[in-house]
C-alpha cells in the first residue's frame, strides 16, 4: 500500500468511527414540563390519589434505531407539598405523616436498569421518603418521540418500610392503608 492509500484508509476509518460514536453516544435528558407523579392508596373510607406536577431531574440514556438501549443514570426529586389530593385536610395529614417540614423532598436515584423486551425495562433505585432510604424496583416504559423520550412506570411500596405510620383522620376512625402505588408519567427532553 502506498502512502496515499494508507492515508485514505485511515481517514475513512476515522470518519466511520466518529459517525458510529455519534449514533450510539449517550445523551443527557431533563424532565420536561408537566410531569405527573401520582401516589395511589386505599383507606377504610375510599381509594385515593395524590398528584404532583412538579418534579425535576435528569437521566443519561443511549438511543439507537428508535429505541432506548441503555439507561446509564437517572435522578428525580419532588417536593412533598407538591402532592395534592384535592382535599386540604388529607393533604395536611399526608405532609405531617411524611414529616415534610424536616424532609421536604422525595428523591429517587437509579441503581440499575435492564431491558425487559421492547420498550419495557426493569429498574431499581434508592427511594428516599421522610428521611428513610430503601431500594425499590420499578417497571418502566421508555419510548422515543422525535428528540424526546416518553417515560411511564410504577412501583409498589409500603409506608411502614420508610418508618411512616399510615395517616388517620376523624379521631382514628378513617385509616390509610400501608400499601401504595407510585406512578410516573413524563417527557424527557434532551439537554443541549
Amino acid at each position: 500500500m502506498n502512502y496515499f492509500t494508507k492515508t485514505a484508509a485511515l481517514l475513512l476509518i476515522a470518519v466511520f468511527a466518529i459517525g458510529s460514536n455519534r449514533s450510539f453516544s449517550q445523551q443527557a435528558y431533563a424532565i420536561g414540563p408537566d410531569p405527573e407523579m401520582k401516589v395511589s392508596g386505599t383507606s377504610t373510607l375510599h381509594d385515593w390519589d395524590m398528584v404532583s406536577e412538579e418534579a425535576t431531574g435528569e437521566a443519561t440514556l443511549r438511543v439507537s434505531a428508535g429505541k432506548v438501549t441503555t439507561i446509564q443514570s437517572a435522578q428525580i426529586s419532588m417536593h412533598v407539598t407538591s402532592l395534592k389530593s384535592g382535599k386540604r385536610q388529607m393533604d395536611n395529614n399526608a405532609y405531617e405523616a411524611l414529616n415534610a417540614s424536616e424532609y421536604p423532598e422525595i428523591t429517587f436515584e437509579l441503581l440499575e436498569a435492564n431491558q425487559d423486551g421492547g420498550n419495557d425495562w426493569k429498574a431499581s433505585g434508592t427511594l428516599q421518603i421522610a428521611g428513610e432510604t430503601r431500594t425499590v424496583p420499578f417497571q418502566l416504559q421508555l419510548s422515543p418521540e422525535d428528540e424526546s423520550i416518553s417515560l411511564s412506570g410504577s412501583a409498589e411500596i409500603k409506608l411502614t418500610d420508610f418508618s411512616v405510620d399510615p395517616p388517620t383522620a376523624v379521631f382514628g376512625t378513617i385509616k390509610t392503608g400501608d400499601e401504595l402505588t407510585l406512578h410516573l408519567k413524563m417527557k424527557l427532553n434532551p439537554i443541549n
